[in-house]
């Protein structure tokens, strides 16, 4: 035990040796401070900062804003587009860009339809009030037998209902009175055989085109030519599958040409002509449905 307790002692004795040469190099808590010269940060004096009275616009003593001036937007119709300046102030661009451009849009091409179109009729054999379509205005023509259409160079020479038999879609044979009227085309000399139950179409093709920027729809067919400020264009060619029209842009003087093929810039928003109708209109005349005829005719 003696000597456990010696060992002890001698073991205590000799760490606190150690501890006190560890620290004879360190310096005390009060040389550790820095002594640091002090600055003073001087901040900037503040004056009060008015801001100058708003002056008036070009456009007019009560055109004043007090900060920011919003941009005026414009609309140019003829570009159809939006700028900050004034149509009557842009720079016109008369080089090759603008004699490139074309002025007119494609918008479908489709096979011609007869200018008259039988919808509906009414009244009894040898009475009858014949109901038409005028196919490039829309407007309604009413005819009887012998009369004329001086306008569309007609004369209606006979009319009759005839019964026809129509197979449906479940193979069910259905008899249904089907009108047929017998047209005198003065310009053509033929005479054309109209029914309510189909579209009278030609066998060649017609393009159906927006004239910018005005925006006017305009019929065309090979050969037509539309007169436009800036220039004159000739429909070349016509291709229905697919739709395209090959045009030619010539300018006023002849000197210059320039071909395109043009494509519908977007669908037609009117229904073809011909199609069938979801429910028929309110009319005194027996309208009936007409179907696209399956071949073209004449």
């Amino acid at each position: 035990m003696l000597l456990f307790a010696w060992v002890g002692i001698r073991a205590i004795i000799e760490v606190r040796k150690l501890d006190s040469i560890a620290g004879q190099g360190r310096p005390l808590l009060s040389e550790l401070k820095v002594n640091a010269p002090l600055f003073e940060a001087e901040t900037p004096s503040i004056s009060d900062v008015s801001w100058n009275p708003a002056k008036s616009q070009s456009r007019g003593d009560d055109w004043v804003f007090d900060v920011f001036t919003p941009p005026v937007i414009y609309y140019d119709p003829n570009s159809r587009e939006f700028a900050v300046t004034p149509p009557s102030m842009q720079v016109v661009d008369t080089g090759e860009n603008q004699w490139a451009s074309f002025d007119v849009e494609l918008l479908e091409v489709r096979l011609r339809p007869y200018k008259l179109q039988l919808v509906g009729y009414a009244g009894e054999t040898g009475t009858y009030i014949v109901y038409f379509e005028n196919t490039d205005t829309g407007a309604i023509v009413l005819l009887r037998e012998g009369q004329e259409e001086s306008e569309l160079g007609v004369r209606l020479t006979s009319f009759q209902e005839q019964q026809i038999e129509i197979v449906n879609e479940d193979d069910t044979p259905v008899v249904q009175n089907v009108g047929v009227a017998r047209i005198a085309d003065y310009a053509s000399g033929q005479e054309v055989s109209l029914t309510n139950m189909e579209t009278k179409m030609f066998s060649d093709l017609e393009a159906k085109i927006r004239l910018l920027p005005a925006g006017i729809i305009r019929y065309a067919q090979i050969g037509t030519r539309l007169e436009l400020e800036t220039g004159d264009y000739l429909i070349e060619d016509l291709s229905a599958q697919p739709q395209e029209a090959m045009i030619t842009k010539i300018s006023k003087d002849g000197a210059r040409r320039i071909s395109r093929t043009l494509t519908p810039a977007a669908p037609s928003e009117l229904m073809p002509r011909g199609s069938r109708q979801e429910t028929s209109p309110q009319s005194p005349f027996a309208i009936r449905p007409r179907s696209q005829s399956k071949k073209p005719q004449g």
